[in-house]
């Protein structure tokens, strides 16, 4: 079982690749980089669950890729 500092390293991590990934998206305006953003971006990938990020399932698109691949291999 890993411990507290092995989760607190992950996170520290996930926070790295967030501010990446946010300078690059924003790269001219760094007021962006709020330490908010950055915890929300690093413990959610998803920005938001919009129909074009969220799960297509729920928005009445269909099967994910992942299902019809799983369903062609079945039938």
């Amino acid at each position: 079982m890993r411990g507290l500092a092995f989760r607190r390293h992950q996170l520290m991590r996930a926070k790295g690749r967030a501010v990446r990934y946010l300078r690059f998206v924003f790269p001219g305006d760094h007021g962006t980089l709020t330490a908010r953003r950055i915890g929300r971006r690093a413990t959610d990938r998803a920005p938001c669950s919009c129909w074009m990020c969220g799960n297509p399932r729920r928005y009445g698109q269909g099967p994910t890729r992942a299902e019809e691949r799983a369903a062609g291999r079945a039938a």
